[in-house]
């Protein structure tokens, strides 16, 4: 009976040690574990400028009134919600959306601070920058395909 007893502890308590995680190790799986998501469209003009300068992607900057604006609604449904816009976009772009809401005031200050530097007066505008916030070209709701938009956004990112 001692016998059984002894073997039945010595069991149990192999079984107890094996169920023990190394905080250590726990932590190394942790930190190989945690990743930045990937994000389709970004909000925050630092976060986005810094994806910028960790991908070598320029940042596709959508201005609009999302709410208020029918252009902007045409220029999302039409061409940015689009397979061949987002395929290429994951691809090519950080996508960085400002939305200026009617009779909001307390917007981001990086969001208006921006708005004042590409002079945006009409929505929706698209300015294409690098991470240094330095504009390679400009344009906004185009009649055309997104496949065509995709291609119109390539030769202005190629003519800098």
């Amino acid at each position: 009976m001692k016998k059984i007893l002894f073997i039945a502890l010595t069991i149990l308590s192999i079984s107890c040690q094996m169920n023990t995680d190394n905080p250590k190790e726990r932590a190394k799986v942790q930190l190989t574990e945690i990743k930045e998501p990937e994000q389709l469209w970004y909000t925050d003009v630092d976060r986005a400028i810094n994806i910028s300068k960790k991908t070598g992607k320029e940042i596709f900057v959508f201005f609009t009134g999302k709410e208020w604006c029918s252009w902007c609604k045409k220029l999302d449904r039409q061409i940015l919600s689009q397979e061949d816009f987002i395929h290429y976009a994951k691809e090519n772009l950080v996508l960085l959306e400002l939305d200026f809401p009617k009779g909001k005031r307390d917007l981001p200050w990086k969001q208006i601070e921006l708005a004042r530097k590409f002079k945006i007066q009409a929505y929706p505008t698209v300015i294409l920058m690098d991470s240094y916030k330095n504009q390679l070209g400009r344009t906004g709701y185009q009649a055309m395909s997104p496949l065509q938009y995709t291609e119109h956004i390539e030769s202005i990112i190629k003519k800098n």
